[in-house]
């Protein structure tokens, strides 16, 4: 039977005093004792430490009114520990670098070819070195990926987007990039942005899906990303929501990415506008309106498949059609009158008002995994 020694123990609780700093902002040695089940002298010892790191600083005194002694208000110091994300998109690359609190410091984009590997892999060595040298308090670099990602061993097993089979990425920067090296899918990357989203679900779940060109999906829980054993959890794209509808790549017909997607949309204007069937401005918003409302009724189906096996307490969605309000009361009548009532309605819905950045996504993935044990 495997035992942790003391020295794993204290790593843990030194991580753990991380998290809950980053999550409370400011507390105290006492606080963080009681929370987290542990002796004061330990959380003195841990933090003790860390302020003579000058990773966490004492920035006050909390008066208690004669109920106990005074406690020293301690908070992290938000730059002491930073995180680079990167998304690789067919065109080039995203970069996004932040503090520990996960606030954008510095950001860019470069081009390049995605389809050459090589190209690509000179380039992320040369961002990541670059921005190492102006950010040395750097812990790591997450990098997300479009298509199929083993994340535990960094290989692109397939990217339609990239033209990638069976790249081993990680086998390729391990040596060329000085910090650890987080790789994973861009829309697993890009869920946990919603980690620290706050609603009334008070959920420790979450489901996203982003809905662009193509349609993807992710399961997070407590800030970890559910793979599945293929890698491919989270494929709503391919549900199929309509026996009847088009020819879908994969075989079927009427998936929910042939239907609903960004390039499906399309699709459907240019052939209204090269058919005439607008007639007049009324005409074609209400065409358009009608459309939506559809798609609502499509992502709806393919969403109950979500909320009754997965049983998120969060839903974030990341689409395009958000501002228009035709699609969301269709979705949302379309849930109520076909979803179970009770995982339903433990079901928090939110729509984006923005995408979600994936090189966001990238530097949490690495700030969380930092905090872990």
């Amino acid at each position: 039977m495997r035992t942790r020694g003391p020295g794993v123990l204290r790593e843990q609780n030194q991580k753990k005093v991380l998290s809950l700093l980053r999550k409370y902002r400011q507390t105290s040695r006492k606080d963080l004792a009681k929370v987290m089940g542990v002796s004061k002298n330990t959380i003195s010892l841990i933090v003790d430490q860390y302020v003579k790191d000058g990773i966490i600083k004492e920035v006050g005194v909390k008066d208690l009114k004669g109920a106990g002694r005074p406690k020293i208000v301690i908070e992290l110091n938000q730059n002491a520990f930073k995180a680079i994300g990167i998304a690789v998109h067919h065109n080039g690359i995203k970069y996004t670098v932040t503090d520990f609190f996960l606030n954008p410091i510095a950001s860019g984009f470069l081009e390049v070819e995605g389809k050459d590997k090589e190209k690509v892999i000179k380039l992320v060595q040369k961002i990541v070195d670059s921005l190492l040298l102006e950010h040395p308090e750097v812990v790591g670099v997450g990098i997300g990926i479009p298509g199929i990602v083993n994340a535990d061993e960094g290989i692109v097993y397939h990217s339609t987007n990239l033209g990638w089979k069976n790249f081993k990425i990680y086998e390729e920067l391990k040596d060329k990039i000085a910090v650890p090296i987080i790789v994973q899918n861009n829309v697993n990357m890009a869920s946990l942005c919603s980690d620290g989203m706050g609603d009334e679900s008070g959920s420790k779940s979450s489901f996203y899906i982003r809905i662009g060109d193509g349609i993807g999906g992710a399961f997070t829980s407590e800030g970890h990303i559910w793979n599945g054993d293929s890698w491919t959890l989270g494929e709503i794209g391919h549900i199929s929501v309509d026996a009847n509808g088009p020819l879908c790549g994969c075989g079927q017909h009427g998936c929910l990415e042939k239907l609903i997607s960004r390039k499906a949309y399309q699709e459907w204007m240019g052939h209204m506008e090269a058919t005439g069937m607008w007639g007049s401005v009324e005409v074609k918003e209400k065409q358009i309106e009608a459309q939506l409302k559809k798609y609502g009724m499509y992502l709806g189906t393919s969403l109950i498949n979500i909320i009754h096996l997965l049983n998120p307490g969060r839903i974030v969605i990341d689409s395009p059609y958000n501002r228009n309000e035709a699609f969301q009361h269709s979705l949302m009548a379309y849930l109520e009158k076909n979803a179970l009532k009770i995982p339903f309605s433990k079901t928090h819905i939110h729509f984006n008002e923005e995408p979600f950045s994936q090189s966001l996504g990238a530097a949490t993935a690495v700030v969380l995994d930092f905090e872990r044990d």
